[in-house]
């Protein structure tokens, strides 16, 4: 019985999964065309200034759609080791740098802050992982505060090695998340059907990119408030 039990459960898991995948291909390309016409009309200067702002609406809550189809597909594929963690020496370092810059030269507005800093500058984080899943790690963190404090907030990110390991933290001064919630996240939970778990898909991401590199991850509240998502990965380091 508990032998065709667990065949039951991995073929329920096998078909959610490709339920999963399927839905996010079919998404794409009606997806895409969205996004394309919104742009066409949110660039024609024929159009008058409102329709063309509601074109550049349609356009940003399409791209929002396309990472929450994404995130989910990734974390399908993470949570039933659909994809392999790819191994290769990444610079964390850079990475937080690329990723700072890719959301700033993006059209970042004015009321958001970012900066980004070195704790141990001349000292290289180095470690073995999947460079796509880092930098997709460390996209959603910075998302994460951009779309959830839609009036602005100063975010930091901060990567540095020392010791053998490497941390890195992602900062803001917004309207943060309730104990409850920060709870869930540490634990790895799925929160996005719980009030207010509009952060869950994205944070729950962060949460298994760090754990199938072997690291560990804090989500806590930033003082005086806001949200920090502090994490660490064994590395190995070059002064």
């Amino acid at each position: 019985q508990i032998t065709e039990t667990s065949a039951v459960i991995e073929q329920k898991d096998a078909a959610r999964a490709s339920w999963i995948r399927g839905i996010s291909h079919d998404i794409r390309t009606p997806l895409s065309m969205v996004l394309g016409y919104a742009s066409e009309l949110e660039d024609n200067d024929a159009l008058p200034t409102e329709a063309r702002q509601q074109a550049g609406i349609i356009r940003r809550q399409g791209e929002r759609l396309k990472s929450l189809v994404d995130d989910l597909n990734l974390t399908t594929k993470l949570e039933y080791a659909l994809q392999p963690v790819r191994r290769e020496t990444v610079d964390l370092v850079e990475t937080g740098r690329q990723a700072v810059s890719e959301v700033l030269n993006g059209g970042l507005p004015d009321r958001y802050e970012l900066e980004f800093s070195e704790d141990h500058p001349g000292c290289t984080a180095r470690m073995e992982g999947d460079a796509a899943l880092l930098r997709r790690m460390l996209d959603n963190l910075l998302r994460n505060s951009v779309v959830h404090n839609p009036q602005g907030c100063h975010i930091s990110v901060t990567v540095g090695a020392e010791d053998g390991r490497c941390t890195c933290a992602v900062t803001d001064d917004g309207k943060g998340i309730d104990a409850v919630r920060l709870d869930a996240l540490n634990r790895g939970a799925d929160i996005s059907s719980a009030q207010g778990g509009e952060h869950g898909l994205g944070l729950k991401l962060v949460w298994q990119i760090v754990k199938a590199h072997g690291g560990t991850v804090q989500f806590r509240q930033a003082v005086p408030q806001g949200l920090e998502v502090f994490i660490t990965f064994f590395v190995r380091y070059d002064e």
